[in-house]
């Protein structure tokens, strides 16, 4: 099973994770898809396979939140 799909979603804000959104690895553009969700995007960063696999899921999980 998908582990990360079936974990409960606590909701989190910019203020809990600032050093991680700082980091820049995953934004949203601003721009939207042709289903009008919002595009995330992932510039290129080069260590961005050091990235602690929870620090991705929080930097996700709080732009996938924001209406």
């Amino acid at each position: 099973t998908d582990e990360i799909m079936h974990q409960d979603i606590v909701p989190l804000y910019a203020a809990d994770i600032q050093d991680q959104l700082k980091k820049q690895f995953a934004y949203l553009s601003g721009g939207r898809g042709g289903d009008g969700c919002p595009v995330i995007t992932f510039p290129e960063y080069p260590a961005f396979s050091e990235i602690p696999e929870k620090e991705f899921q929080n930097v996700l999980t709080y732009l996938t939140s924001i209406p």
